[in-house]
């Protein structure tokens, strides 16, 4: 079994951005094997590039993908069509929150009711889901998060609301936490 942490964008050194690093080390400590690196295309976070990458880094039905931000559009699109043991999404979103980059990115459903997310294959695909949202995310509304939650269906044991965490760009002990519940 293995940990991928799908990094949000903007990210040119994943093991320096954000809690990536930290959960890596913490994770290799706890004897798990984690594979964080810079993901190719990391401004944009093209689907067509991040969805490939993911599959050329060996995820699979034994694999615990951790997807921050773009990475957890990332992870949900991947779970649509891949087997894996787990997905953990951190501050995802349900829109491109009218912003043309993340439009862009292929992620997000469209106004013409294309790319809706398919939240059925996904739930068939992956059994154990987890999400972690902040109140005060500055980026993304908790709406937000709610409609993912949603969509999926999880429950108050799979949802995970901590306030005062903005977009999560600290460490969290509450994530690895939940890795070491899976393994």
């Amino acid at each position: 079994m293995k940990v991928i942490i799908a990094p949000g964008n903007g990210c040119t050194n994943i093991l320096r951005s954000n809690w990536y690093g930290q959960l890596h080390s913490d994770l290799k400590a706890s004897g798990i094997t984690s594979i964080c690196e810079t993901f190719p295309d990391p401004f944009e976070a093209k689907r067509s590039i991040w969805i490939p990458h993911i599959e050329s880094l060996g995820a699979n039905e034994e694999t615990i993908l951790v997807g921050h931000s773009s990475g957890a559009q990332a992870a949900l699109r991947y779970a649509e069509s891949h087997k894996l043991k787990a997905v953990i999404l951190v501050a995802a979103t349900y829109t491109d929150l009218g912003d043309a980059g993340e439009r862009a990115s292929g992620y997000y459903p469209d106004a013409d009711g294309k790319n809706e997310y398919k939240f059925s294959e996904m739930r068939a695909n992956c059994g154990i889901w987890h999400q972690f949202h902040s109140d005060d995310d500055p980026f993304i509304p908790l709406a937000e998060a709610e409609q993912i939650r949603h969509g999926l269906g999880l429950n108050d044991d799979e949802y995970h609301m901590l306030p005062g965490r903005s977009h999560f760009f600290e460490p969290f002990s509450e994530l690895l936490e939940t890795i070491k519940s899976i393994t």
